[in-house]
Protein backbone atom coordinates (compact mmCIF):
# COMPACT_ATOMS: atom_id res chain seq x y z
CA UNK A 1 0.00 0.00 0.00
CA UNK A 2 2.98 2.56 0.91
CA UNK A 3 3.52 1.78 -3.15
CA UNK A 4 -0.07 2.72 -4.22
CA UNK A 5 -0.18 5.85 -2.29
CA UNK A 6 3.11 6.78 -3.54
CA UNK A 7 1.86 6.17 -6.92
CA UNK A 8 -1.18 8.14 -6.83
CA UNK A 9 0.64 10.87 -4.75
CA UNK A 10 2.55 11.51 -8.36
CA UNK A 11 -0.39 12.33 -10.35
CA UNK A 12 -0.24 15.95 -11.16
CA UNK A 13 0.12 17.28 -14.54
CA UNK A 14 3.80 18.42 -13.62
CA UNK A 15 4.83 14.94 -13.89
CA UNK A 16 2.37 14.18 -17.55
CA UNK A 17 -0.67 13.33 -16.17
CA UNK A 18 -4.42 15.26 -17.45
CA UNK A 19 -5.25 16.17 -13.49
CA UNK A 20 -3.45 17.04 -10.23
CA UNK A 21 -4.57 15.44 -7.33
CA UNK A 22 -4.85 17.01 -3.96
CA UNK A 23 -4.92 14.73 -1.18
CA UNK A 24 -4.36 11.09 -0.93
CA UNK A 25 -4.90 8.72 2.10
CA UNK A 26 -6.16 5.81 2.79
CA UNK A 27 -7.85 6.89 5.57
CA UNK A 28 -11.13 7.52 3.72
CA UNK A 29 -13.54 10.69 4.73
CA UNK A 30 -17.15 11.19 3.47
CA UNK A 31 -17.16 13.14 0.48
CA UNK A 32 -18.94 16.77 2.67
CA UNK A 33 -16.07 16.61 5.21
CA UNK A 34 -12.76 16.84 2.05
CA UNK A 35 -12.07 20.77 2.36
CA UNK A 36 -12.67 22.75 -0.41
CA UNK A 37 -8.48 22.53 -1.33
CA UNK A 38 -7.63 18.90 -1.06
CA UNK A 39 -10.06 18.03 -4.75
CA UNK A 40 -9.18 15.85 -6.08
CA UNK A 41 -9.04 13.78 -3.45
CA UNK A 42 -8.10 10.18 -3.60
CA UNK A 43 -8.70 7.11 -0.85
CA UNK A 44 -6.41 3.67 -1.88
CA UNK A 45 -7.50 0.89 0.41
CA UNK A 46 -6.61 -2.63 0.17
CA UNK A 47 -9.77 -4.76 0.10
CA UNK A 48 -9.75 -8.56 -0.40
CA UNK A 49 -7.06 -10.72 -0.76
CA UNK A 50 -6.92 -14.15 -2.29
CA UNK A 51 -3.62 -16.46 -1.25
CA UNK A 52 -2.59 -19.78 -2.70
CA UNK A 53 0.26 -22.23 -2.89
CA UNK A 54 2.30 -21.57 -5.94
CA UNK A 55 4.91 -23.99 -5.36
CA UNK A 56 5.40 -27.50 -4.06
CA UNK A 57 7.05 -28.39 -1.76
CA UNK A 58 7.40 -25.39 0.37
CA UNK A 59 10.70 -24.20 0.96
CA UNK A 60 12.23 -21.34 3.56
CA UNK A 61 14.25 -19.80 0.89
CA UNK A 62 11.65 -19.55 -2.11
CA UNK A 63 8.50 -17.35 -3.16
CA UNK A 64 6.34 -20.12 -2.88
CA UNK A 65 2.97 -18.10 -2.53
CA UNK A 66 1.10 -16.55 -5.12
CA UNK A 67 -1.62 -13.59 -3.69
CA UNK A 68 -3.92 -11.57 -6.17
CA UNK A 69 -5.01 -8.36 -3.72
CA UNK A 70 -8.07 -6.36 -4.58
CA UNK A 71 -7.02 -2.46 -4.04
CA UNK A 72 -10.20 -0.02 -4.40
CA UNK A 73 -9.41 3.92 -5.24
CA UNK A 74 -11.96 5.92 -4.46
CA UNK A 75 -12.23 9.35 -5.90
CA UNK A 76 -13.92 12.98 -5.68
CA UNK A 77 -14.05 15.66 -7.74
CA UNK A 78 -15.54 18.27 -6.94
CA UNK A 79 -17.55 21.52 -9.02
CA UNK A 80 -19.74 23.90 -7.46
CA UNK A 81 -21.68 24.06 -11.11
CA UNK A 82 -21.25 20.23 -11.55
CA UNK A 83 -18.12 18.14 -12.73
CA UNK A 84 -16.98 18.18 -16.43
CA UNK A 85 -17.15 14.57 -18.02
CA UNK A 86 -13.27 15.44 -19.41
CA UNK A 87 -12.22 16.21 -15.71
CA UNK A 88 -14.12 13.01 -14.14
CA UNK A 89 -12.39 11.49 -17.55
CA UNK A 90 -8.97 12.53 -17.06
CA UNK A 91 -8.84 11.74 -13.06
CA UNK A 92 -10.03 8.09 -14.11
CA UNK A 93 -7.64 7.21 -17.15
CA UNK A 94 -4.75 9.13 -14.58
CA UNK A 95 -4.91 6.81 -11.54
CA UNK A 96 -4.91 3.67 -14.14
CA UNK A 97 -1.91 5.18 -15.25
CA UNK A 98 -0.44 5.92 -12.22
CA UNK A 99 -1.67 2.19 -10.63
CA UNK A 100 -0.22 0.72 -14.12
CA UNK A 101 3.04 2.14 -15.11
CA UNK A 102 4.57 3.93 -11.90
CA UNK A 103 7.94 2.75 -10.53
CA UNK A 104 6.91 2.51 -7.23
CA UNK A 105 4.45 -0.12 -8.33
CA UNK A 106 6.18 -2.17 -11.43
CA UNK A 107 9.56 -2.63 -9.23
CA UNK A 108 8.21 -3.85 -5.74
CA UNK A 109 10.06 -6.83 -5.32
CA UNK A 110 7.67 -10.14 -6.03
CA UNK A 111 4.79 -8.13 -8.35
CA UNK A 112 3.85 -10.34 -10.87
CA UNK A 113 1.38 -8.16 -12.68
CA UNK A 114 -1.32 -5.35 -11.78
CA UNK A 115 -4.53 -5.16 -13.29
CA UNK A 116 -7.51 -2.84 -13.45
CA UNK A 117 -10.88 -3.60 -12.61
CA UNK A 118 -14.27 -2.56 -12.09
CA UNK A 119 -15.17 1.22 -12.31
CA UNK A 120 -18.36 2.50 -10.37
CA UNK A 121 -19.44 5.82 -10.49
CA UNK A 122 -22.63 7.40 -8.30
CA UNK A 123 -24.14 8.09 -11.60
CA UNK A 124 -24.29 11.78 -11.17
CA UNK A 125 -26.79 11.59 -7.93
CA UNK A 126 -24.46 13.43 -5.87
CA UNK A 127 -24.85 17.30 -6.95
CA UNK A 128 -21.63 18.93 -7.28
CA UNK A 129 -19.53 15.86 -6.69
CA UNK A 130 -18.26 13.21 -8.91
CA UNK A 131 -17.39 10.17 -7.26
CA UNK A 132 -16.00 6.72 -8.43
CA UNK A 133 -14.46 3.76 -7.32
CA UNK A 134 -11.61 2.06 -9.50
CA UNK A 135 -10.98 -1.55 -8.79
CA UNK A 136 -7.27 -3.19 -9.62
CA UNK A 137 -6.00 -6.63 -8.91
CA UNK A 138 -2.13 -6.85 -7.78
CA UNK A 139 -0.57 -10.84 -8.36
CA UNK A 140 2.13 -10.62 -6.30
CA UNK A 141 4.79 -13.30 -4.60
CA UNK A 142 5.94 -14.42 -1.16
CA UNK A 143 7.53 -16.75 0.93
CA UNK A 144 4.61 -18.77 3.30
CA UNK A 145 7.32 -18.03 6.12
CA UNK A 146 6.87 -14.33 5.83
CA UNK A 147 3.10 -14.33 5.85
CA UNK A 148 2.46 -12.10 2.70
Amino acid sequence: MVSVVSSLTRITSTNGYQSTVAFVSENIKHYEQVTQNQFPAVFPIDTNEDRQSFSFPRTSSSQDMKSTLTVLVTSFLFARGGVSTSARSNLLMDIEKAMMNATAMTTTAGILDIRPGKVTTDQGTVENYSIHDQEFQIDYLYNHADGG
